[in-house]
């Protein structure tokens, strides 16, 4: 079982009358191109959240993902909902 950690963000737009738009996930090669890209979409859309998950390549099977990071609006929303603006750790690379 070829299992690998994939890493994504689902941007959102904030349109000017507050309401937000989750936007298709992209995927990044790495956390740290994912958490990037968050940033950006979040000073250039309003918000994303970058996330982890693990698949299995050989199946296709793919397990829940992990929150990695909340930018912009999201990380507002989330300390305003008394939650952990903060990140889980990914899982690991398995190989």
């Amino acid at each position: 079982m070829a299992r690998a950690a994939e890493y994504g963000v689902f941007p959102v737009f904030r349109g000017l009358d507050g309401q937000l738009a989750v936007q298709p996930e992209m995927m990044f090669p790495s956390e740290e191109d994912a958490r990037r890209a968050a940033e950006v979409f979040a000073g250039v859309l309003g918000g994303a959240v970058a996330f982890s998950r693990v698949t299995d390549q050989e199946t296709g099977a793919v397990e829940e993902g992990v929150i990695i990071g909340r930018y912009g609006v999201m990380a507002e929303a989330s300390s305003d909902a008394g939650r952990d603006a903060g990140a889980r750790p990914p899982p690991p690379d398995a190989a």
